[in-house]
């Protein structure tokens, strides 16, 4: 008789807990059974249930499905309520916006700076907030004292969005002292800055 399987792709909780404990149910103690599932919340949540029972539970991943195989061990289970170890998956981390430019968009220089602008100023009244703002090359302009939106970073910053200013680029335009808004960083805080952004708007 070949490995019992609870091939639940395809699906989304509570319904990959189900199977799983269906299909436990009809296995002899000692005996192994696979689970597939290609979403990454309820394979942890199937886990968590087989490892709250007591059992020994092991994945692996291929093109985005996950093989769970699971021993059965003696007894019932300790914690059979399956259903309640489904949770929603986490938020995503806060998004960021990084500017490039001191300029909005492609084409006449005029309207990209009254695009920028406007997007800075539109900032403080959208929602989510971003976590963080980056601002590297020309874009570091846009920070400085005699900028345009010089005033409306300081109020952001204040509110508690992190705003970081490359240095090697305030050093390369020679505006270091003149910078009003952020933090003169380096390359490896602006890029884990990114990295760990749970996206990253480039206007």
């Amino acid at each position: 008789m070949g490995i019992k399987t609870a091939d639940a792709r395809g699906l989304l909780c509570p319904k990959p807990l189900i199977m799983t404990k269906k299909t436990l149910a009809e296995c002899a103690e000692g005996e192994e059974m696979i689970v597939l599932i290609d979403n990454e919340t309820s394979m942890q949540n199937v886990e968590r249930f087989i490892n709250d029972n007591g059992m020994e539970v092991s994945h692996t991943v291929e093109g985005g499905v996950y093989t769970l195989h699971i021993v059965k061990t003696k007894g019932p289970l300790a914690k059979p309520d399956a259903e309640s170890y489904c949770c929603a998956p986490a938020a995503s981390a806060p998004h960021a916006i990084c500017f490039r430019s001191n300029k909005m968009g492609v084409g006449e220089d005029d309207l990209g700076e009254i695009l920028v602008k406007a997007c800075i100023n539109t900032i403080e009244s959208v929602d989510p907030k971003p976590a963080a703002m980056v601002f590297y090359n020309s874009g570091i302009l846009l920070t400085l004292e005699d900028s345009a939106v010089a005033e409306p970073l300081k109020a952001l910053e204040k509110a508690g969005i992190k705003i970081l200013v490359c240095g090697t680029c305030a050093d390369y335009y020679k505006q270091k002292e003149n910078v009003a808004a952020g933090t003169i960083s380096n390359m490896y805080d602006i890029l884990e800055t990114l990295s760990n952004a749970g996206k990253v708007i480039y206007p």
